[in-house]
């Protein structure tokens, strides 16, 4: 089994497992299992409603489309965030950890 740390928006630190190449993304698996109001625009890199960042594990910064960039470029201060809704879960992202930010607290 594999595990993934996210940080929620209350602060709070959970250990999930999760099933790699299931052709979920990590934001419909955060709202599915820990309720969270994240991706106003559904998965389409439009709103950065969905943004998380890598606090540890093996970063991934690499397989960023033009939308998801044009939305992180807003943010240059901010160090290892990404959308989302285009991280699928992999087996790349086990042990990595993730804080969910949502863009609207910094809009």
């Amino acid at each position: 089994m594999y595990k993934i740390h996210i940080v929620d928006t209350n602060g709070d630190l959970n250990t999930l497992d999760f099933e790699p190449n299931t052709n979920q993304n990590l934001m419909v698996f955060i709202t599915d299992v820990l309720a969270e109001d994240i991706g106003d625009c559904k998965g389409r890199a439009w709103c950065g409603t969905c943004m998380v960042q890598q606090l540890g594990g093996g970063f991934l910064t690499d397989k960023i489309i033009s939308d998801e960039y044009e939305i992180l470029s807003r943010f240059p201060e901010m160090a290892n965030i990404r959308l989302a809704c285009q991280i699928f879960l992999s087996a790349d992202l086990h042990n990595t950890t993730w804080k969910v930010l949502d863009s609207r607290q910094f809009m």
